[in-house]
């Protein structure tokens, strides 16, 4: 009798190893056949994820989904992203979302969110030039302690001391700006009505950057306090001097009214408190200077390393330091360490603003005295 050996190794008749044959062959096939259907819905499958992820992609280190993006740039066919997430061994990032819209007929709108993460320069003038800019968008002080402000079109938090780089702080910011024919404005889209959301905004993408840098805390930094602007009333820093910028007496010229005067000189008070307090000062349009003082642990650190050694001049009280642009005096106010800083830019060569040796002592002396702690300028008044 002839034999035939099936692929299981099985030695059989010729007609009923025929049968039998068959039938196993039979069986490999339909196990392949399984096997690839397998395959295929598992190829499948992840091709549904991965459709769903580019569905709800998320941008800005996985801060924002295309559903809870700020919204007008959600409505943006043109959208585009840009972004280089921070990471442990390089704990810098960048995201930058842009679109374009035709207003009418004629107008075409661009916006753009940028946000930021990392530190401040390291280089001393540089550094006094970013502090200038990042206080100058303080115009309402984060709630619940945050070391962070918010503005029209930008806002600012300084992380825990976890996310310190070389002994200086990590500060995420977040900015906007909207082009049109007429120039650019400043501008959160979707958020800039209401502080408390932009100030949401930010606290979102702090949280994804520190997860990012591997420094985050156990739990997220958030607030669920209403954002409350706190503004210095008329008559708050009566110095006996003139009246002057900030509401502040003596402080260069006073704008008539509240609106500019000749040479367009003109201020814009922002937050008023124990923790915080800023004002920028403006000739025609453009950054004239820039005032703050800040108690706050966290934003006192930004300042680390500008102080100096020496009292800023004879008859001072506090270290610190008065130059061609600007000046700085670290003290103790009310029992805390306070920082107050004025930085100038080119534009102050034309105001009285352009020395600071003659007007920072009047800010110094008014906010000391606000503060009620010892005069910190000889005398309480201007050196």
């Amino acid at each position: 009798m002839d034999e035939q050996t099936t692929g299981d190794g099985d030695t059989v008749g010729a007609d009923a190893g025929a049968g039998r044959l068959r039938r196993a062959l039979a069986a490999r096939r339909a196990r392949a056949a399984l096997a690839g259907g397998l395959a295929a819905a598992l190829v499948a499958g992840w091709l549904v994820i991965r459709a769903g992820d580019d569905a709800a992609k998320r941008h800005c280190w996985g801060a924002w989904s295309q559903s809870d993006e700020p919204s007008l740039l959600l409505e943006r066919d043109d959208r585009s992203f840009r972004e280089t997430a921070p990471t442990p061994e390089r704990p810098r990032g960048s995201c930058t979302i842009t679109a374009s819209w035709t207003y009418g007929t004629d107008e075409t709108i661009h916006e753009k969110i940028s946000v930021s993460y990392g530190t401040g320069p390291k280089d001393a003038k540089k550094r006094r030039a970013w502090l200038a800019a990042l206080f100058a968008d303080a115009r309402d002080q984060l709630p619940e302690g945050l070391p962070g402000f918010v503005s029209k079109g930008s806002a600012a938090l300084v992380l825990p001391e976890k996310c310190d780089v070389d002994g200086r702080p990590s500060v995420v910011t977040v900015s906007g700006v909207q082009s049109d024919n007429e120039g650019n404005t400043a501008s959160l889209p979707g958020v800039s009505s209401e502080p408390w959301q932009a100030g949401q905004v930010l606290v979102d993408v702090a949280n994804r950057g520190m997860e990012k840098a591997g420094c985050a805390p156990e739990k997220p930094l958030g607030f669920t306090a209403p954002i409350v602007s706190v503004h210095a009333p008329d008559g708050t820093f009566d110095t006996s001097f003139a009246p002057g910028a900030c509401r502040i007496d003596g402080l260069g010229p006073a704008p008539r009214h509240g609106e500019e005067d000749e040479d367009g000189l003109h201020s814009a008070v922002g937050p008023v408190g124990d923790d915080l307090q800023t004002c920028v000062v403006y000739w025609s349009d453009n950054m004239a200077a820039q005032f703050s003082m800040t108690a706050h642990p966290r934003l006192l650190k930004l300042f680390d390393g500008l102080t100096g050694g020496a009292p800023l001049a004879r008859g001072w009280r506090g270290q610190g330091y008065t130059d061609a642009d600007g000046a700085l005096v670290r003290t103790r106010c009310a029992g805390r360490t306070t920082v107050m800083f004025m930085q100038n830019t080119a534009i102050a060569k034309s105001t009285p603003f352009a020395t600071p040796s003659r007007v920072f002592p009047v800010y110094a002396a008014a906010v000391a005295k606000r503060l009620g702690c010892a005069a910190v300028t000889p005398h309480g008044e201007p050196a």
